[in-house]
Protein backbone atom coordinates (compact mmCIF):
# COMPACT_ATOMS: atom_id res chain seq x y z
CA UNK A 1 0.00 0.00 0.00
CA UNK A 2 2.92 2.35 1.00
CA UNK A 3 4.94 1.54 -2.51
CA UNK A 4 0.90 2.77 -3.93
CA UNK A 5 0.55 5.67 -2.42
CA UNK A 6 4.20 6.68 -3.25
CA UNK A 7 3.64 6.28 -6.92
CA UNK A 8 0.41 8.34 -6.78
CA UNK A 9 2.19 11.36 -5.43
CA UNK A 10 5.11 10.97 -7.63
CA UNK A 11 2.87 10.60 -10.97
CA UNK A 12 0.76 13.61 -9.53
CA UNK A 13 3.92 15.67 -9.05
CA UNK A 14 5.28 14.61 -12.35
CA UNK A 15 2.51 15.75 -14.19
CA UNK A 16 1.44 18.94 -12.45
CA UNK A 17 5.23 19.62 -13.20
CA UNK A 18 5.19 18.93 -17.11
CA UNK A 19 1.85 20.52 -17.76
CA UNK A 20 1.54 24.05 -18.29
CA UNK A 21 -2.77 24.27 -18.25
CA UNK A 22 -2.40 25.32 -14.68
CA UNK A 23 -6.24 25.69 -13.14
CA UNK A 24 -5.03 26.37 -9.44
CA UNK A 25 -2.42 28.31 -7.66
CA UNK A 26 -1.92 28.42 -3.38
CA UNK A 27 0.10 30.17 -2.10
CA UNK A 28 1.60 32.63 0.48
CA UNK A 29 2.01 36.52 0.30
CA UNK A 30 4.14 38.49 2.68
CA UNK A 31 4.21 42.02 2.95
CA UNK A 32 2.66 43.90 6.09
CA UNK A 33 1.18 40.89 7.14
CA UNK A 34 1.41 37.36 6.46
CA UNK A 35 -1.01 35.73 4.18
CA UNK A 36 -2.38 32.19 2.29
CA UNK A 37 -3.51 33.09 -1.32
CA UNK A 38 -5.37 31.31 -3.47
CA UNK A 39 -6.07 31.46 -7.39
CA UNK A 40 -8.50 29.79 -10.01
CA UNK A 41 -7.48 30.73 -13.34
CA UNK A 42 -10.58 30.63 -15.74
CA UNK A 43 -8.06 31.38 -18.70
CA UNK A 44 -4.91 32.64 -19.59
CA UNK A 45 -6.24 36.17 -19.53
CA UNK A 46 -8.63 36.57 -15.90
CA UNK A 47 -7.89 35.03 -12.77
CA UNK A 48 -9.70 35.13 -9.32
CA UNK A 49 -7.41 35.76 -6.50
CA UNK A 50 -8.49 35.35 -2.45
CA UNK A 51 -6.29 36.07 0.31
CA UNK A 52 -6.78 35.63 3.68
CA UNK A 53 -4.21 36.35 6.56
CA UNK A 54 -2.99 38.44 9.58
CA UNK A 55 -2.75 41.79 8.89
CA UNK A 56 0.11 43.89 10.45
CA UNK A 57 1.44 40.51 12.31
CA UNK A 58 -1.31 41.48 15.10
CA UNK A 59 -4.53 41.06 16.11
CA UNK A 60 -6.04 42.37 12.84
CA UNK A 61 -7.36 39.89 10.11
CA UNK A 62 -7.83 40.15 6.50
CA UNK A 63 -9.77 38.64 3.89
CA UNK A 64 -9.80 39.99 0.00
CA UNK A 65 -10.82 38.98 -3.02
CA UNK A 66 -9.85 40.23 -6.27
CA UNK A 67 -10.49 39.04 -10.04
CA UNK A 68 -7.50 40.06 -11.86
CA UNK A 69 -6.67 40.35 -15.69
CA UNK A 70 -3.36 39.49 -17.13
CA UNK A 71 -2.32 42.78 -18.88
CA UNK A 72 0.71 42.08 -20.83
CA UNK A 73 2.87 39.26 -20.98
CA UNK A 74 6.95 39.06 -22.07
CA UNK A 75 9.40 36.34 -23.05
CA UNK A 76 12.49 38.19 -21.64
CA UNK A 77 13.95 35.34 -20.54
CA UNK A 78 12.27 32.26 -22.15
CA UNK A 79 14.60 29.41 -20.87
CA UNK A 80 13.25 30.47 -17.14
CA UNK A 81 9.63 31.84 -18.15
CA UNK A 82 7.32 34.43 -18.55
CA UNK A 83 6.87 37.86 -17.33
CA UNK A 84 3.97 39.01 -16.22
CA UNK A 85 1.66 41.95 -15.35
CA UNK A 86 -1.41 41.53 -14.08
CA UNK A 87 -4.37 44.11 -12.73
CA UNK A 88 -7.82 43.66 -10.80
CA UNK A 89 -10.16 45.33 -8.57
CA UNK A 90 -12.47 43.76 -5.22
CA UNK A 91 -13.36 43.65 -2.29
CA UNK A 92 -11.87 43.15 1.44
CA UNK A 93 -13.43 42.16 4.93
CA UNK A 94 -11.25 42.57 7.91
CA UNK A 95 -10.80 43.09 11.71
CA UNK A 96 -8.56 45.18 13.40
CA UNK A 97 -7.90 45.81 17.39
CA UNK A 98 -7.63 48.93 19.12
CA UNK A 99 -7.43 50.78 22.48
CA UNK A 100 -10.69 52.53 23.63
CA UNK A 101 -11.17 53.84 27.48
CA UNK A 102 -7.94 51.41 28.54
CA UNK A 103 -9.67 48.02 26.98
CA UNK A 104 -9.03 46.19 24.25
CA UNK A 105 -11.60 46.63 21.71
CA UNK A 106 -12.60 44.67 18.14
CA UNK A 107 -13.26 46.69 14.98
CA UNK A 108 -15.26 45.57 11.46
CA UNK A 109 -13.91 46.81 8.06
CA UNK A 110 -15.78 46.25 4.89
CA UNK A 111 -13.87 48.24 1.74
CA UNK A 112 -12.65 47.96 -2.33
CA UNK A 113 -9.36 46.77 -2.97
CA UNK A 114 -7.31 46.91 -6.13
CA UNK A 115 -4.09 44.45 -7.00
CA UNK A 116 -1.56 45.29 -9.13
CA UNK A 117 1.21 42.49 -9.81
CA UNK A 118 4.84 42.42 -11.89
CA UNK A 119 6.55 38.78 -11.66
CA UNK A 120 7.45 35.73 -13.74
CA UNK A 121 5.73 32.52 -14.11
CA UNK A 122 8.71 29.99 -14.29
CA UNK A 123 8.87 27.32 -16.70
CA UNK A 124 8.35 24.99 -13.31
CA UNK A 125 4.70 24.86 -11.42
CA UNK A 126 6.29 28.13 -9.40
CA UNK A 127 5.22 31.82 -9.91
CA UNK A 128 6.78 34.80 -8.22
CA UNK A 129 5.12 37.98 -7.83
CA UNK A 130 5.57 41.63 -6.31
CA UNK A 131 2.14 42.90 -6.00
CA UNK A 132 0.62 46.16 -4.55
CA UNK A 133 -2.54 46.15 -3.41
CA UNK A 134 -4.12 49.25 -1.77
CA UNK A 135 -7.14 48.80 -0.21
CA UNK A 136 -10.31 51.96 1.12
CA UNK A 137 -12.52 51.24 3.77
CA UNK A 138 -15.79 52.16 4.36
CA UNK A 139 -16.73 51.54 7.76
CA UNK A 140 -13.98 53.86 9.19
CA UNK A 141 -13.66 56.25 6.32
CA UNK A 142 -9.73 54.93 6.42
CA UNK A 143 -7.17 54.21 3.97
CA UNK A 144 -6.01 50.87 4.70
CA UNK A 145 -3.37 49.06 3.32
CA UNK A 146 -1.80 52.32 1.64
CA UNK A 147 2.14 51.97 1.19
CA UNK A 148 2.16 48.89 3.59
CA UNK A 149 -0.08 46.64 0.44
CA UNK A 150 3.09 46.22 -1.15
CA UNK A 151 3.93 42.29 -0.98
CA UNK A 152 6.46 39.32 -2.19
CA UNK A 153 3.94 36.54 -2.94
CA UNK A 154 4.95 32.99 -4.28
CA UNK A 155 2.56 30.25 -5.32
CA UNK A 156 2.55 26.86 -6.58
CA UNK A 157 0.73 25.89 -9.77
CA UNK A 158 -1.05 22.54 -10.00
Amino acid sequence: MKKFLLLVAVTLFATSAFAQDYKNSIGLRLGYGAEVQYERHFSAENYLEVNAGLYGFGNSFSANATYNWNCFEWDWTPNAGTWFLSAGVGGSLGTWGYQKDGSNKLGFQVGVTGDVAFGIRFNKPVTLSLDYRPTIYFLHNAWGSGFYGVGLTCTYNF
